[in-house]
C-alpha cells in the first residue's frame, strides 16, 4: 500500500508523518517511509527512523545518488520524461534538479508497488508536481492539468495546509535555526514557499473534484493529526 503526503513547506508533512507510523507500528503493521534517495524502516513504536537530514551528511548523500541520474537518458515513455517534458522550467538548474528528484521518485514508486507493506512518501509525486508549477516558465490550470494525468495514484493522498501567517512563521524559524548550504541546495526560500501553498491547495482541489483518494488535513492543529490517523488506521489497518 503507499500512502502520499502533499502541501507546502511548514505545513507539517513530517510532524504527520511520525505520528503516522508510530501509530502504525502500534497496531503491527510494519511502515517504510520514502523521500526519494532517502528510505526509514519503523520497527517499534518507540523508533524514531533515524536518517541524516541536515548538513553536510544530506549533501554528501545528495550529490552521490545525484551523478548517475543527471548522466543518464530518461526512457522517453516514462512518467518522469514525461512529466519533465510537459512542464518546461524557467531554470536550467532547477531542471537538472527537478530531475533528480522526480526520476529517483519514480523508482522508489515502482519498488513500493512491487513490495509487499506499507509505504508512506513524505514528499512524493504530487508534491513533485507542485514544485513543477511552482518554477515553470508558464504556469497555469492546463499545465496541472496534464501533469496529473501522467501519475500514478496512490492508496491514499493527504493534503496538508496551515494559514499562510503560520506558514510564513514556520519557515522563517527554519531557515534562521539550518545551516547555510542546506538552505542554499535544498530549500525553496519563504516566499517561494507560501506561493507553492497557493499551488497545492489549487492541484489539491483539483485532485478532489477528479475523485482521489484525498484526506485533508488542517496542520495548524495537533489534535487533528490524531483524528486523522485513528481515521486512516481505522481505513486500512484490516
Amino acid at each position: 500500500m503507499i500512502i502520499e503526503l502533499f502541501g507546502p513547506p511548514g505545513a507539517g508533512k513530517t510532524t504527520f508523518l511520525r505520528g503516522l507510523c508510530r501509530a502504525m507500528v502500534k497496531h503491527g503493521i510494519n511502515v517504510k517511509t520514502v523521500n526519494g534517495y532517502r528510505l526509514i524502516e519503523y520497527g517499534s513504536a518507540q523508533d524514531d527512523g533515524q536518517e541524516v537530514r541536515h548538513a553536510i551528511g544530506r549533501i554528501i548523500k545528495k550529490v552521490a545518488t545525484s551523478g548517475p541520474v543527471l548522466l543518464s537518458t530518461l526512457p522517453k515513455d516514462s512518467v518522469a520524461a514525461r512529466l519533465l517534458a510537459s512542464i518546461p522550467l524557467r531554470s536550467r538548474t532547477w531542471s537538472w534538479r527537478m530531475k533528480v528528484d522526480i526520476a529517483l521518485l519514480c523508482e522508489s514508486w515502482r519498488k513500493a508497488q512491487e513490495s509487499d507493506g506499507y509505504f508512506i512518501f513524505e514528499e512524493g509525486l504530487v508534491q513533485a508536481l507542485c514544485a513543477l508549477v511552482l518554477l515553470a516558465r508558464t504556469p497555469s490550470i492546463d499545465v496541472v492539468c496534464d501533469g496529473v494525468a501522467l501519475l500514478p495514484r496512490p492508496d491514499l493522498l493527504v493534503q496538508l495546509d496551515a494559514p499562510q501567517e503560520t506558514l510564513r512563521r514556520r519557515l522563517m524559524d527554519r531557515h534562521a535555526q539550518q545551516p547555510f548550504l542546506e538552505v542554499l541546495l535544498f530549500e525553496l526560500g519563504v516566499e517561494r514557499g507560501l506561493k507553492q501553498a497557493d499551488i497545492s491547495r489549487q492541484i489539491g482541489e483539483y485532485l478532489r473534484q477528479d475523485e482521489w483518494p484525498l484526506i485533508q488535513v488542517n496542520g495548524a492543529d495537533p489534535h487533528n493529526f490524531d483524528k486523522v490517523i485513528t481515521r486512516i488506521l481505522g481505513q486500512h489497518s484490516s
